[in-house]
């Protein structure tokens, strides 16, 4: 491999340790799904190669594409999807660096809902009050850079973005910022998925207490570091367990 800066080389072990924490959440979808993150030049991202399973890649292994999504380093190529989603949305949405498409069983199942949204009814979903997005024209394999272009359009400036009948992907200036949304997404989906089954109506929180528990959450996110010391007590665990991503 070419000499890697320190930035970079920190860039890639981060968003390896992501592909595995997938992993051990049960987020992945074996060989399927993508994550990408925009390298310090601002004209290439990171992306796992197609046809490694997400517990497979490593820091040395992801690729570097152009936002044409053209390789330009590394082995292999990105699966079409991966081609066709993040190379439009990094292009056309420069705050995008860090974008994490999955199809997390939870969070995806209520993209197959008629209707289906995060209900504001828990403590966790408010932690994404006012981030939100959904795309409901889901028109099959993206194969195209037409499906990237639709997503980055109606992503806008949310940060979560549902996608109707398919799954869910995160966007955010960072690996761990975009790791806490799709690990307290997914917890978020879980959760009122149970509360659904009950077959009793949700206990909605008042506009106002949505809105406070929504800033709360934001004075913890950032003020106090909950997304850095959660996304680093995550990398620990992988390197108690050995580290593998770190290759």
């Amino acid at each position: 491999m070419v000499n890697l800066s320190p930035d970079e080389w920190q860039l890639r072990l981060d968003l390896a340790a992501a592909f595995h924490l997938a992993v051990e959440y049960d987020l992945h979808e074996g060989i399927a799904n993508h994550f990408s993150a925009v390298l310090p030049d601002d004209r290439h991202f990171l992306v796992n190669p197609f046809g490694l399973h997400f517990s497979e890649i490593t820091a040395s292994n992801l690729i570097v594409c152009d936002f044409e999504g053209r390789v330009v380093r590394g082995e292999g190529e990105p699966a079409a999807s991966a081609h066709h989603i993040h190379a439009p949305i990094h292009r056309r949405v420069p705050r995008a660096r860090v974008l994490m498409h999955t199809h997390q069983p939870h969070a995806t199942a209520l993209t197959m809902l008629r209707g289906g949204r995060l209900e504001w009814a828990l403590h966790t979903s408010c932690r994404f009050h006012g981030r939100v997005a959904y795309d409901t024209d889901y028109d099959g394999v993206a194969l195209s850079d037409s499906v990237g272009e639709r997503m980055a359009s109606i992503l806008g400036q949310a940060e979560l973005l549902f996608l109707g009948n398919h799954g869910v992907m995160t966007a955010a200036p960072t690996v761990a910022q975009a790791w806490d949304d799709l690990y307290f997404v997914e917890r978020a989906a879980q959760t009122q998925l149970l509360a659904m089954s009950s077959g009793q109506p949700l206990a909605l929180l008042d506009p106002v207490l949505i809105e406070q528990v929504a800033s709360q959450t934001r004075y913890e996110r950032f003020e106090l570091g909950y997304i850095e010391r959660h996304f680093a007590a995550q990398k620990r665990r992988l390197d108690a367990a050995g580290g593998a991503y770190r290759r």
